[in-house]
């Protein structure tokens, strides 16, 4: 069956995902599914980052924590405010060929997911929106990695230290991140 634990019918959604083929579209599709999504929700997300942040050096997660937060929250303030307008004004690009991919990846994660399998896919619809629609990185400028580096914004360009390095993390956003490798 592929409704998750916790009532969302998580192939239904990645099928509404995958049947975009624009960035305007996509966009669309990423309102009415997190549309369904209610402020509690959203507070519930921030406690799971959290929690998943305990496991983080204390310095490192004091530095994360803040744009992780900046990250989801502004990212559905935007998605939401954007879409409400009455001409969103949003680009009818094709979207790129890793989307099939990314949509195949977020539903695999969250079917495996024991638990918190919509909280975990609200997490997705908002990376969709932000890598996919905006085209901003999967982490926030600023986001600090170990040995101090971050991620970065030069001549219009996102650039992450790890961005090489991460492709082979199972459920990452990388592989579909449109920053490119900084030089370090």
């Amino acid at each position: 069956m592929s409704r998750g634990e916790d009532g969302v019918d998580i192939r239904r959604v990645c099928a509404r995902l995958r049947s975009a083929t624009t960035r305007a579209e996509l966009a669309s599709v990423l309102y009415r599914e997190v549309s369904g999504y209610s402020l509690f929700d959203l507070q519930a997300l921030r406690g799971r980052v959290e929690r998943d942040l305990q496991a983080v050096p204390a310095g490192y997660r004091q530095r994360l924590y803040p744009l992780m937060m900046e990250m989801l929250f502004a990212t559905h303030h935007t998605l939401i405010a954007t879409m409400r307008r009455s001409d969103p004004d949003l680009p009818d690009e094709p979207l790129t060929g890793d989307f099939q991919e990314f949509c195949g990846m977020v539903e695999r994660t969250c079917l495996t997911r024991e638990s918190d399998q919509r909280l975990g896919l609200l997490y997705y619809l908002l990376a969709a929106f932000n890598i996919f629609v905006l085209a901003l990185p999967a982490h926030p400028v600023g986001t600090p990695f170990p040995g101090g580096l971050t991620v970065e914004v030069r001549n219009g360009e996102y650039l992450c230290p790890v961005r090489e390095k991460a492709d082979d993390v199972e459920n990452a956003l990388c592989p579909y991140c449109p920053a490119k490798q900084s030089d370090v």
